[in-house]
Formats: structure tokens, C-alpha cells, sequence
């Protein structure tokens, strides 16, 4: 049966390909998100399939496919995004960013790897499995907006609601076709100064906010950003902290009284959320105690917990087993940035990460993909989820 599933796909190859030079030439940059042409050709590709699906939004412009084969349990989950991040410089492009066109073996456009090579890989692995039954358990595919942005309308609106219950989950996203059972964690922070307004000639008479944020950013860097080069984990890329954003004051003649900068510390599999926040607030209130002038607040904007899944969980395994199959490597990488998959792993559910496209590509003008990636992709999600949940598994 292996090998009639792997038959299949190949014989797909060029409706593989075609579908996903449709996903590509279907915008749905976030922002502003709208994925509903990306849905619409996902929902027309299963509908002619017979695969039954669901579309599910809390935001009519981000909509979430979801779609079954089988029931109960084992559930095995695949998931992707079809959202993607914004063109950037369109003069810096070499190919038109929602032409789809292929040179050589690779497609290129914006989202041609991040992420609709997996989707287009996922997608077809489950039409060639609904012509395998019956499956021992439930394989559902889901396909949610708003992943760029933090996945608030798609993966965590699905969770939180109770809408997805698996019992293992692949994560498609571009490792390369390498299995991927670590991510980093991912932490923003919002850092608020505050001072007093004063005439720009008479500077003493203020309290400058933008002066005390400096001297904040400035103790970040060197309390926590020099150490964190001594860190490692053996899967993923070495922690960070970035400070991405700043802004403040009204005029050059006005002392601001207001000053705000955003962080992104990326933590390591065995650091923790909460531990990093700490950090930070610690920097903060030395510096307090050291001049109880300075006032500073912390927020957190956005987080998420770092994912590790023993390689002896069920589904490291038998991804393992697949790579094999396939000849391509089985032993396990780390994911380079931050997936939905940590709402799963946050719940105690076993997740990887696996698909097609050069990690150091993601988010970069001139995105392509090799279209032999995402076949071979196609493979393995569906002999991985034949592994998984056929009656001889």
C-alpha cells in the first residue's frame, strides 16, 4: 500500500504543481490577512476530492478550512498557514512576487515556501488517502489564516474553542524536508518610559523619557543580551533578544515625557516563558532602586512556549521511519523560527515540524521553492499519516 500511495502522488505531480501556482498567485499578505481566495481554492480542491470540510472564522476575511478523513481516535493532525508576510520592496524582486513562475525546478512568489508549499503538500496527501480505507482513526488538515501575526483568528481561535482535539500533530512549515521536533520559544515585550515635558531650551526643568529608555535598552542588552550567547540547545539556533521598535517624544524642541520600545526574545527549549519576563523586571528594578526617579513598565505582547518532543514520542518515529523510506534525512532538526505548532505543545500534544523550502528563505524577497521539494512532501505527509492510522499500523 506504500507504494500505491507514493504512486499516486507522483502521477499528481503536475496538479500538485498547478495547485500550487494558484495558492501563490492568490494574495493573502498579513496584513491586512484576507485568505479567502487562498480557502476558497483549498475548499474547491477537497470538494472535487470528496474529502468533507468545514470553514470556520471568527473574522469573515480570515477563514479556517478544516477538513476530516475518518473518525475517533488516533487523531492526527497536519496544519498549515495560508497567510503571508507582506512583498517588502517590489523593486527588489526579480519575479513577479504572484506570478508563480517556475525557472528551472523552482517556483517563485511571496508564500510560494511560507507556507502554501506545505499546504499544496498536505492537501494532496490526504486526496490520496481517502482512497485508503478504512483509517484507524481521524486524519484532519486544517488551513488557518492569521499564522503571520500570531494565529489570534486561526490555530488559537480552533484550540480555544474546542474545535481540534489531536492526539499528534505536524506542523507544515519550511525545514528544508527535515523533521523538526524543537522551535524556540517566542516572547514580546513592550517597554513604557515615562518622564516629564519641558521647553527644549531648559531641558533641567523636564525629565527626559527617551534619555531613561536608553539606559533601560542599554541594561537589557548587556544584562541579558551578552549572556545569552553562552546558551545552547543541540536542535535549535542559539537564543535572542532584539529590540525592534522604538518611538517617543513630540517635537525636537520638546523634552518627551514618553517613550516606548518593543522587544523579541526568542528562549531555547529549556528556558521557560515566565523566567524570561523575570529577567527582564529584574533589569528594570535594579536600575530603580538604583535611581527611583526612573519609572518603567513592562508588558507582554505576545508569547509563546518552545516546543521539544522526545524522539521517542510515537510520531517522531514514524517520521523517522519515512524519511528513511524516502532517503532523506531522518535525524531530527530544530525549526529556525516560531510556528502554531506551540498551542499544541503548550497542551502536552507531540509535535513536529516538517516541509518543504530553505529556512533561510523565509520572509525574504524572491521567495521560490523546488517543486520537487513539495512532491516529496506530498509523499511523506501521506505515508507518514498511512503509518499512523492504517489498520496494519
Amino acid at each position: 500500500m506504500d507504494h500505491t500511495i507514493v504512486e499516486q502522488i507522483e502521477r499528481r505531480r503536475a496538479s500538485i504543481i498547478g495547485f500550487l501556482a494558484g495558492l501563490v498567485r492568490a494574495e493573502s499578505t498579513n496584513p491586512p490577512g484576507d485568505t479567502r481566495k487562498v480557502a476558497d481554492l483549498i475548499a474547491a480542491r477537497l470538494r472535487g476530492s470528496s474529502v468533507d470540510f468545514q470553514i470556520l472564522s471568527e473574522e469573515l476575511r480570515k477563514p479556517n478550512v478544516i477538513a476530516r478523513l475518518g473518525s475517533g481516535h488516533p487523531d492526527l493532525l497536519f496544519t498549515s498557514h495560508m497567510d503571508t508576510v507582506p512583498v517588502g520592496n517590489l523593486k527588489a524582486w526579480r519575479h513577479e512576487p504572484f506570478g508563480a513562475e517556475i525557472v528551472g525546478t523552482r517556483m517563485h512568489g511571496r508564500g510560494a515556501a511560507d507556507a502554501k508549499a506545505s499546504l499544496a503538500g498536505m492537501v494532496a496527501a490526504v486526496e490520496a488517502l481517502g482512497t485508503v480505507l478504512p483509517l484507524r482513526g481521524t486524519l484532519t488538515l486544517t488551513a488557518v489564516s492569521d499564522e503571520e501575526v500570531g494565529g489570534v483568528k486561526g490555530t488559537e481561535y480552533l484550540v480555544d474553542r474546542g474545535l481540534l482535539h489531536p492526539d499528534h500533530v505536524v506542523v507544515g512549515e519550511i525545514t528544508g524536508n527535515r523533521l523538526a521536533t524543537a522551535e524556540k520559544g517566542v516572547l514580546w515585550l513592550r517597554i513604557t518610559t515615562h518622564g516629564r515635558a519641558a521647553h527644549g531650551s531648559t531641558p533641567w526643568e523636564g525629565s527626559n523619557a527617551i534619555s531613561a529608555m536608553l539606559r533601560v535598552l542599554g541594561a537589557i542588552e548587556a544584562r541579558i543580551g551578552g549572556p545569552l550567547g553562552t546558551l545552547a540547545h543541540p536542535l535549535t539556533p542559539p537564543p535572542s533578544l532584539s529590540i525592534g521598535t522604538i518611538r517617543g517624544g513630540v517635537a525636537t524642541n520638546v523634552v518627551p515625557d514618553w517613550c516606548e520600545a518593543t522587544i523579541d526574545r526568542r528562549t531555547l527549549p529549556n528556558e521557560t516563558i515566565p523566567e524570561a519576563v523575570a529577567q527582564m523586571e529584574r533589569v528594570i528594578a535594579d536600575l530603580q532602586r538604583a535611581d527611583p526617579q526612573l519609572q518603567a513598565d513592562v508588558e507582554v505582547i505576545q508569547s509563546g512556549p518552545p516546543i521539544e518532543t522526545s524522539p521517542q514520542s510515537p510520531i517522531v518515529q514514524a517520521a523517522q521511519a519515512v524519511a528513511r523510506e524516502l532517503q532523506l534525512p531522518s535525524d531530527p532538526v530544530g525549526y529556525h523560527q516560531a510556528s502554531d505548532g506551540r498551542f499544541f505543545a503548550e497542551r502536552g500534544i507531540p509535535t513536529i515540524l516538517f516541509g518543504p523550502g530553505d529556512p533561510e528563505l523565509a520572509h525574504t524577497v524572491n521567495e521560490s521553492v523546488d517543486v520537487n521539494e513539495v512532491v516529496t512532501a506530498a509523499k511523506f505527509y501521506a505515508l507518514l499519516a498511512f503509518r499512523m492510522l492504517s489498520e496494519q499500523s
